[in-house]
């Protein structure tokens, strides 16, 4: 019975880590999602369908949509401390303009293959880490 007892509790441990681990992943994508898509509205700002599609998008993953991270804010004076939504669009702001973009096929940069370089690098994973501790907490 204890041995039962002691297994019941140990897959109760793992459940609530796997869906802590899980809830951490989605909220990480989530906001690097978010980036993406404030990449790519950046420089799309005419009203095109493509900019319309990606204005939604920014909507739908921020803090007013699905976004899965806290602002954080001094609750007397209301005043923004912490916005990992804005964090990220300076993050990947400065990003696309280091990235390279290039083709011999434009003499532009390409603005999707330059948000993906951003997008994709082990450096935007990292930053995107460093928003965790405003991950909600809706347990």
């Amino acid at each position: 019975m204890k041995r039962i007892n002691a297994l019941l509790l140990l897959l109760a441990a793992a459940c609530s880590t796997a869906q802590a681990t899980s809830t951490v992943e989605a909220a990480r994508q989530s906001l690097k999602n978010y980036g993406l898509a404030n990449c790519l509205g950046e420089r799309f700002p005419e009203p095109s369908a493509m900019g319309q599609d990606v204005r939604h998008a920014i909507g739908m993953y921020g803090v007013l949509g699905a976004g899965l991270h806290n602002v954080l804010q001094n609750e007397d004076t209301l005043e923004t401390l912490h916005d990992p939504y804005n964090a990220t669009t300076d993050y990947v702001t400065a990003a696309y303009a280091r990235a390279s973009g290039r083709s011999k096929y434009s003499p532009t940069k390409v603005v999707l293959h330059a948000c993906l370089e951003v997008y994709n690098s082990r450096a935007f994973d990292d930053f995107i880490q460093t928003q965790d501790r405003y991950i909600r907490d809706d347990s």
